[in-house]
């Protein structure tokens, strides 16, 4: 993983997080080969949101999806929820899983339309303010496609490999 994708993605996690990884958390993630960490930029090579998931066995978990607030409702979450979903499905899993605030209602509303399915809660999960969280899941059969086509205007998808 180049310092410089690492750099971007550190820089997405402390803007849009209120409990950002630490940056030594963050290099660990890039440097297992579990982990898979999609960046999308911008016309002006920008970073403005990216993804990351794990995979174990056939069992794959996003741990975070970031926009930022400039991009937000230009398709860049959905295409990066799309590259995951269609790289974690490449990889082998036979679903992909990931925790959302209960309050999140346009992320909620986004996943649902991407095919995931609440299948759970946790409750009291999150603080700052606290929240429930919804353990949703996304199962793939052998019908799964995905068009991986623009994020967005002008915005492009860079994967860490």
């Amino acid at each position: 993983m180049s310092s410089l994708l690492l750099d971007d993605v550190y820089a997405l996690e402390q803007e849009c997080f209120s409990h950002p990884w630490a940056r030594e958390d963050m290099e660990d993630s890039f440097n297992n080969p579990a982990y898979f960490f999609f960046v999308c930029k911008d016309d002006e090579n920008r970073p403005v949101g990216y993804i990351s998931y794990y995979q174990i066995r056939d069992e794959a978990f996003i741990n975070n999806v970031c926009v930022t607030k400039d991009a937000r409702r230009q398709g860049a979450g959905r295409m990066l929820v799309q590259r995951a979903a269609q790289s974690a499905q490449d990889n082998g899993a036979s679903f992909l899983s990931l925790e959302v605030r209960s309050k999140n209602e346009p992320a909620v509303k986004l996943y649902e339309s991407e095919g995931f399915e609440v299948e759970g809660i946790r409750r009291r999960y999150y603080s700052d303010p606290e929240d429930d969280a919804f353990l949703m899941t996304k199962r793939f059969t052998p019908e799964f496609d995905v068009g991986l086509g623009q994020c967005g205007r002008g915005i492009t998808i860079i994967p860490n490999d």
